[in-house]
């Protein structure tokens, strides 16, 4: 009895923990008392106060709609999987948030004279991305748990997401502005290691794993809300020049990623276009630009990060995702095509550009996080950001492979495989839910049924 009602228990036992955490210890951030008389900095050695609503806050919004339409709608194109995919999208992404604010607040916001953390406008923004980093895991398994699973999934990934950021971007002084590394890699090889641990042979042979015409247009939505507002998410972090060069790298690289991925697509489909590489890859230069985007790359240099990224994505949907079922890596939205890949491209593009100073611009982020570090050499500060590439790979795939076998222990309902990309185990569904036994049956035969 006790796994049927174990996601509102989980749920309600965690929420209540989360209202004394915060009432103990979180308090507002504070703003200017006026913040017309605030002049927003134009070069990048000021950084704005976090508490400006007004300078972060537009971005922030930005960035909430990518969360819960544009992922959220990006999942729906299993046929028979939409309530779930922007339901459990829902309630995951909002879970997330809160665990995410709290962990931060200790890990980066500690004020150990007040015992408390800040939160305001800038906390709420980094919080989005850490959700981004759950539900790209949340891809790879989509369809495949059941909604206390995704809870205890992402309660586990905040924690080991923020530690591994924190290591990276504080300890390593890695410069990684779109968070490719540290959202997007890791997100993707979590959840990849996730359903690894949790794979089942016959789920091959699933006929509720495709999608429809219908359910391909709503998933459309979702791509074209994550194409509009990547460049905030890439920006949303940055001040003055840096944040001018985000949004530009941002908005070159991922339209050079659409154009790249239908050349792409039209050549491999002999004429035809691939549903799954325009709702996909045309997103994959937003990811692969996002560790250089605010730094000096060119605008050719972003539209080449774009079509490469473009180019391996498709490749990776078309070739290389067959290829991993074999080996029991079944991953249900192709997060290694969109964000992995894209995102270890993004690494190395990083590394490379390491040992050009005056591209790279990484004393900026020795200045701000490690000010013992300011004596670094070129050569030294690519050997950080290698390490902090492998050390996310090494960290995702490790606690994903632990975090899967805790969740196939016996509190957890097990579900059947031909509960698999079904809604009807989890919601209520309306009259005009087709089941699967009448799918492959034309109108006709239908209405006389």
């Amino acid at each position: 009895m006790i796994q049927k009602y174990l996601f509102p228990i989980l749920l309600l036992c965690l929420q209540t923990i989360f209202i004394i955490l915060l009432g103990l210890h979180a308090d507002y951030g504070y703003a200017p008392l006026d913040p017309r008389n605030i002049t927003l900095p134009q070069v990048t050695d000021t950084a704005p106060s976090r508490g400006i609503v007004e300078y972060y806050y537009s971005m922030f919004q930005d960035i909430h709609v990518m969360m819960f339409i544009g992922f959220g709608f990006l999942m729906t194109f299993l046929r028979k999987y939409s309530f779930s995919s922007v339901g459990f999208n829902f309630i995951l992404c909002a879970f997330v948030l809160e665990w995410a604010i709290i962990i931060r607040g200790y890990v980066y916001d500690w004020n150990s004279t007040t015992k408390s953390f800040i939160v305001d406008v800038q906390s709420m923004i980094v919080a989005d991305f850490v959700s981004a980093s759950v539900l790209i895991s949340m891809g790879a398994v989509l369809g495949k748990l059941n909604p206390a699973q995704l809870i205890v999934m992402g309660g586990i990934e905040v924690v080991i997401q923020t530690i591994n950021e924190w290591i990276g971007s504080q300890r390593f002084c890695a410069f990684d502005g779109g968070e490719s590394i540290f959202v997007h890699v890791f997100g993707a090889y979590f959840g990849i290691t996730v359903a690894f641990m949790l794979y089942k042979e016959d789920i091959l042979g699933s006929t509720k794993e495709n999608s429809s015409y219908h359910s391909d247009v709503f998933s459309m939505i979702g791509t074209i809300f994550l194409f509009v507002f990547w460049p905030s998410f890439n920006a949303g972090l940055a001040f003055g020049p840096n944040r001018l060069r985000a949004v530009v790298n941002t908005y070159i690289s991922i339209c050079a990623s659409v154009v790249s991925t239908f050349i792409c697509s039209s050549i491999l489909g002999k004429g035809k276009l691939d549903m799954v590489h325009i709702q996909n890859a045309t997103l994959a230069g937003g990811v692969a630009v996002g560790t250089l985007s605010s730094k000096i790359i060119g605008l050719w240099g972003a539209m080449v990060i774009g079509t490469l990224a473009g180019v391996l994505s498709v490749i990776g949907f078309h070739m290389l995702l067959p290829l991993l079922k074999r080996i029991r890596l079944h991953d249900t939205c192709g997060v290694n095509n969109l964000h992995g890949m894209p995102g270890i491209l993004a690494g190395i593009s990083g590394i490379v550009l390491a040992f050009i100073p005056s591209k790279s611009l990484y004393k900026e982020e020795l200045s701000y996080n490690c000010l013992t570090g300011m004596n670094r050499s070129a050569a030294v500060q690519a050997g950080y950001q290698t390490a902090a590439l492998i050390l996310t790979l090494a960290m995702a795939i490790s606690s994903g492979a632990v975090t899967g076998i805790l969740l196939r222990l016996p509190i957890f309902e097990k579900p059947q495989l031909e509960t698999y990309f079904d809604d009807e185990l989890n919601w209520h569904t309306p009259e005009d839910f087709t089941p699967e036994r009448n799918y492959g049956i034309n109108v006709e035969q239908e209405l006389h049924a």
